[in-house]
């Protein structure tokens, strides 16, 4: 194959790829017909269906999603598209459209609108990136690369190029570039106008992005991680702060006496978890209740403490003291002992014992090793096995430091038990409290017990569209978590 063939291929079939686009009416080179579009889009969504924890659509919050967003495809460009809302049931701050009308909202963004109209502003967003075709534009650009890459070819063997399908089905979830973005933002204050919202809801749930957005860096920096810009919701998007000014001037222009309906959306979240869904465990203040796997902790006031589904992991402020519990599957039988041995070199490990956890059988060792964020670190080890699993509890601190953490250390061992919902208390969950003289976001703190660790007056204050600032009048309904 020439170069001059293949570069024809390319020409070829730019020239024979002009489009409509639905939502701008401008001419767009695309690569991917609208049979094509819907037939991608039907795929991954019963890909992401299968992989994503989904409320059952059914449930009382789904059904709501999915009502605010019918009403609001209705008035879109795209109206002939059955269009199909679900809610992740998960802790992440975050919604995303596929190819097609296929969208997607994590009850962790839920949690933090204040009003239908701010839920209609979030779907609308997302319609808006599916009447654009956002998703063709994206798969556009990946197969220009891969016809360029067919020129480069032919004199540099290339591997293949499957990975590239991969990202652009990642890309969907993590979000478009910067004027795709935008261009999703002035949709949505096109649409809920028409669907009968108030379009001033679209720069209140920005703002509200926006207090998330400094929360985390203010949580980073004071657990000494490195500050890096925000990875949340609508990871690619816009700055911001540049997003607010923009739609705040477009918003001026339009009549804001749509429908808001505060307390719709505030019912609808009342008594859904905070967090993540209990089945992967929450953290309460100081503590970690996992239900399904019926274990607890409890953690010195000074440990800063993460829930992830691969791993608890918590940390001392501005410290480098770590600790990690994770759950490794087992293959054939052994001691918990002899796993120890197959994790670390022998010749690492110190003092290794046999005992029991929680009736379990278990080991306990320390290890001379390297371990993350630490190059020459001592972690205390304890492993044990329950059926065909191993649950790997690792704390580490620097070799030269070590002594000062091991009262730490034996106080997290030692706080392992069993989770008992009536002594314990149940996970992290929304409910509402009518807001009455003489209350403040510091008092809700105090009265929840830092439920939401260090910063929690920030997070509800953030749950209810404001920051420490601001205060709601008297009698007003607002959010809290118990």
């Amino acid at each position: 194959m020439t170069v001059k063939y293949v570069l024809s291929i390319i020409i070829v079939t730019l020239l024979a790829s002009c489009a409509t686009n639905p939502a701008s009416k401008d001419k767009d080179f695309v690569l991917m017909s609208e049979k094509a579009e819907l037939a991608l889009g039907l795929k991954l969504a019963q890909q992401y269906n299968q992989q994503l924890p989904l409320l059952d659509e059914k449930d009382p919050l789904a059904v709501f999603v999915n009502e605010v967003g019918q009403r609001v495809a209705t008035v879109a460009d795209r109206p002939e598209l059955f269009y199909h809302f679900r809610v992740v049931d998960n802790a992440t701050i975050n919604a995303f459209a596929l190819p097609g009308g296929h969208i997607y909202i994590h009850r962790g963004l839920l949690n933090y609108l204040n009003s239908e109209a701010e839920l209609a502003a979030v779907l609308a967003h997302e319609i808006g990136h599916v009447t654009a075709r956002h998703a063709v534009q994206r798969y556009t650009q990946i197969q220009a690369y891969q016809l360029g890459m067919m020129v480069t070819s032919i004199f540099v063997p290339m591997q293949g190029t499957s990975n590239l399908t991969n990202l652009l089905a990642a890309s969907f979830i993590s979000g478009y570039g910067r004027k795709q973005e935008s261009q999703a933002d002035a949709l949505a204050l096109k649409y809920i106008p028409k669907a009968g919202y108030d379009p001033q809801a679209v720069e209140q749930l920005l703002t509200t992005l926006k207090r998330i957005e400094d929360i985390d860096k203010k949580e980073r920096k004071d657990v000494g991680d490195k500050v890096v810009e925000y990875h949340g919701a609508f990871a690619s998007h816009p700055e911001t702060q540049k997003r607010i000014s923009e739609t705040h001037q477009q918003a001026e222009v339009l009549h804001g006496n749509g429908l808001i309906n505060h307390q719709r959306m505030l019912s609808a979240l009342d008594g859904y978890p905070y967090g993540d869904n209990p089945e992967q465990g929450s953290v309460v203040g100081q503590r970690f209740l996992h239900p399904g796997l019926n274990l607890q902790l409890k953690f010195p006031k000074r440990w800063v403490i993460k829930n992830t589904p691969q791993a608890v992991t918590a940390r001392i402020r501005q410290k480098k003291v770590y600790f990690e519990l994770s759950i490794k599957a087992l293959s054939k039988r052994r001691t918990a002992a002899k796993l120890l041995e197959s994790i670390f070199p022998k010749r690492h490990i110190e003092g290794l014992t046999s005992s029991t956890v929680m009736g379990y059988p278990s080991a306990h060792a320390r290890i001379k090793a390297s371990a993350p964020h630490v190059s020459e670190a001592y972690i205390d080890a304890t492993v044990w096995l329950k059926g065909s699993q191993a649950f790997l509890l690792f704390m580490w601190a620097p070799r030269n430091d070590i002594y000062q953490y091991e009262a730490d250390f034996k106080a997290i061992r030692n706080s392992l038990k069993f989770y008992d919902e009536k002594k314990s208390g149940g996970i992290p969950r929304i409910a509402l409290h009518i807001w009455k003289k003489g209350d403040s976001w510091s008092s809700l703190e105090r009265q929840s017990h830092q439920i939401l660790g260090r910063f929690t007056a920030d997070r509800i204050a953030a749950l209810n569209g404001m920051d420490l600032t601001q205060k709601p009048n008297d009698g007003y309904i607002i959010k809290t978590v118990k």
